[in-house]
């Protein structure tokens, strides 16, 4: 995220890119992990994940989740 916005910060909190909400299969799955720098985490992927855009693409920004249940 802070690549794509031409920033350099250093990663210091694993994020889950699918939100986990309580499944372990997710929680530990490290195919599940990104590094982001705590305020990206803690200010833009929050936002995202309350509207839905919970995967970030490989330019670093949201990509809108699929139509239907929310994963």
């Amino acid at each position: 995220m802070c690549t794509a916005v031409g920033l350099v910060r250093a990663a210091t909190v694993a994020d889950h890119i699918q939100p986990h909400k309580g499944n372990p299969a997710l929680f530990y799955d490290p195919a599940n992990l990104q590094t982001l720098c705590k305020p990206h985490h803690d200010s833009a992927k929050q936002r995202w994940e309350r509207l839905g855009l919970v995967e970030t693409g490989a330019n670093g920004w949201p990509v809108v989740a699929p139509p239907g249940p929310r994963r």
